[in-house]
């Protein structure tokens, strides 16, 4: 997997604006539009940053080159935060106040979306689609901010419902200590209540950005897995990223644990499969965004098109719709009209068709889009339905 080559600070300017020479930046060169992110480029969940990147990316260098934005130019500044909040907040603060971007897009995780979201508001800049399902986000939320995916009751709701048709009622539960495990709880616990299930067995916690690395499984990994099979729980839900999901549901499958195992999109299917092998088969996970695979959708194709030889996921793909709702607000935009004649724009977008993939926009959650779906993947972590 590629690694940022100057540690707390990558910048990718798609196209570079470098090229440009100073004659250039004369009255007849395009309005240049920056967009920024903070995404955690390394660290223990570095794939979800790094696949969020390559999404918008693939769509930025699209538009560019389609020239669809006439008279406009886009770049794309990245910027790795480790997923730590403190990072992503001072990345925040860099690409408003220095390098002067347009829009905030697809940050990773509640927990900086909830530091960084003041910062922008008060700047005046829009947050667009971050990865997150938080529902206190979707709670009376500002305008500033834009999700594109569902919120986690509707893809714990989906977990919930499909454990009760299995008739499992003994539920363990791995939860991320931060506000990306405390959001998933609150929406388990208003799912099982709905259902009218029990609470669950067990509720562990494990500490954000914990991997399989040998001091933190001592540390934290085995204390959880012992927990959970001392409940004898008949299924486990993580509610954690997928480096903690693997090392823990590893274990448990080395420990005799042979119940059912889900886990949110959070989970990432496809970061999963090298880290636990065949062990991964028969993992259930929630996804926000079609199949990467499904090339009948023009959403798709358009977007493993422009992917070439690289493999397909659902997260570089969710990143990729949100480029094109980007950029369809943007094309809907009068040429240099200010942020708010932008959001306006993107909240015109409910019922655009990207080609097999319907916005339906709701205004009171500021979401625009609530579909969801369980996959469950194969011995070679591939999602099968």
């Amino acid at each position: 997997m590629p690694q940022p080559s100057d540690g707390l600070r990558r910048r990718d300017l798609l196209l570079g604006a470098s090229a440009w020479s100073a004659g250039a930046a004369a009255q007849s060169a395009p309005e240049v539009i920056r967009l920024g992110q903070s995404v955690p480029i390394s660290g223990p969940a570095q794939h979800l940053g790094i696949e969020v990147q390559r999404g918008l990316q693939l769509a930025v260098d699209a538009a560019n080159a389609a020239a669809v934005l006439p008279g406009r130019r886009l770049e794309l500044v990245s910027l790795d935060d480790q997923y730590e909040p403190e990072l992503a907040l001072e990345n925040t603060r860099t690409l408003i106040q220095q390098d002067r971007v347009f829009a905030l897009v697809g940050y990773v995780g509640t927990e900086s979306t909830q530091r960084c979201l003041p910062v922008a508001v008060q700047a005046g800049v829009p947050m667009i689609a971050p990865l997150t399902g938080a529902e206190s986000l979707r709670t009376r939320p500002s305008r500033w901010l834009y999700h594109l995916r569902p919120g986690l009751s509707s893809e714990l709701g989906l977990i919930v419902r499909t454990l009760a048709t299995m008739g499992w009622q003994h539920l363990a539960v791995v939860q991320q200590a931060d506000a990306d495990g405390d959001a998933g709880l609150e929406a388990l616990r208003a799912a099982l209540s709905q259902a009218g299930q029990p609470a669950p067995l067990a509720i562990t916690r494990i500490e954000r950005n914990s991997t399989n690395q040998v001091a933190l499984e001592q540390r934290d990994v085995l204390q959880v897995t012992q927990q959970i099979l001392a409940a004898r729980p008949q299924a486990v839900l993580f509610l954690c990223a997928y480096a903690p999901t693997a090392a823990i549901l590893k274990r448990l499958r080395l420990g005799g644990f042979a119940g059912g195992a889900y886990a949110t999109s959070l989970a990432s299917s496809s970061a999963l499969g090298p880290l636990l092998g065949p062990q991964v088969a028969g993992l259930n996970i929630t996804q926000v965004v079609p199949s990467p695979g499904d090339v009948s959708r023009p959403v798709v194709s358009a977007y493993r098109q422009r992917l070439g030889s690289t493999a397909p996921e659902h997260v570089s793909l969710e990143a990729w719709i949100a480029g094109q709702l980007v950029i369809e607000a943007l094309r809907r935009t009068p040429l240099r009209a200010n942020r708010t004649a932008f959001l306006t724009a993107l909240e015109s977008l409910g019922g655009w068709d990207l080609g097999g993939f319907v916005l339906q926009w709701d205004p009171l959650r500021r979401q625009a889009s609530s579909q969801v779906a369980l996959t469950v993947l194969d011995a070679r972590g591939r999602p099968q339905r």
